[in-house]
């Protein structure tokens, strides 16, 4: 919970005030965030950041696929749910929400995610196989970029093996993933 002092001067409680306007949005899209670690950045640098803000992800110097621009641009909102993958090592490490609308190059950071608080990091983090297999972003006919989209009915039976793979994170898989 979190209290803030309202105008009567009275002490409210209320949910994080970021996560609040996160689950605004509906429907949510549900995109894949593809980095390769042997470029120098990990996803545990944004899991273990202590941040209290937005979180700038990716700019014109890192996101360069024609279509990944695009989903930025165009596609993502505010609320958006990211499945965090690291691709050299074929593990989705967690998963995050947009905490900004995907924005045009020249504008800064392309995306902003959630403070890492918000967020969940995988205790074991989901392979590509045997637990990523039935998703088309992760596999090379859908392409190589940063942003992938990912369908609804392929998401159904992930957030089933997220929570799976996963039993002590039940709960803060529900609440960023929803019911």
């Amino acid at each position: 919970m979190w209290a803030r002092l309202g105008k009567d001067g009275m002490v409210h409680r209320s949910i994080h005030p970021i996560l609040s306007y996160l689950t605004l949005h509906s429907p949510m899209n549900i995109w894949v965030f593809k980095i390769n670690t042997k470029r120098g950045w990990r996803f545990d640098q944004y899991f273990r950041s202590r941040a209290r803000g937005l979180y700038p992800m990716g700019d014109e110097g890192w996101i360069k696929s024609a279509s990944s621009l695009r989903y930025l641009r165009e596609e993502v909102k505010r609320g958006d749910l990211f499945l965090c993958y690291e691709t050299d090592r074929k593990e989705m490490r967690g998963v995050a929400r947009a905490a900004s609308n995907g924005r045009d190059v020249g504008m800064g950071s392309l995306i902003d995610f959630c403070p890492s608080a918000l967020a969940v990091r995988f205790e074991n983090p989901l392979k590509r196989q045997p637990d990523l297999d039935h998703i088309l972003a992760f596999t090379p006919q859908r392409g190589r970029g940063t942003v992938q989209k990912i369908d609804r009915d392929e998401f159904a039976r992930l957030k089933r093996i997220m929570v799976r793979k996963n039993p002590d994170q039940a709960r803060e898989l529900r609440r960023i993933l929803g019911k």
